[in-house]
């Protein structure tokens, strides 16, 4: 919610008037705009990509066992058992 606050907020009518402007600001700086009716919130614009990025990230974290396997692993860093992101790129062939 807080980040939300943080977005630019646009009335209905400035919406209107602007929405090819919006889009295309939207689309290419990742902008997410709190579109509001009579001073209250009622959307939220934002791009197609990162709609589908938070779309799967939600369908990931209802996973039960994903959820469990990453916060198993989560607890593994904090212990330092973690293993150095550059170890796994030089694996990789990265």
């Amino acid at each position: 919610m807080l980040d939300t606050l943080r977005n630019r907020f646009l009335g209905v009518h400035e919406l209107r008037k602007n929405l090819t402007k919006l889009l295309t600001t939207v689309k290419e700086d990742g902008t997410e705009v709190v579109i509001t009716q009579r001073g209250k919130p009622v959307a939220l614009l934002m791009g197609i990509e990162k709609y589908l990025e938070m779309k799967q990230a939600l369908k990931e974290l209802s996973d039960p066992e994903y959820l469990t396997a990453l916060l198993e692993a989560r607890k593994e860093i904090k212990e330092g058992k973690g293993v150095v992101a550059e170890e796994i790129f030089v694996k990789k062939g990265l």
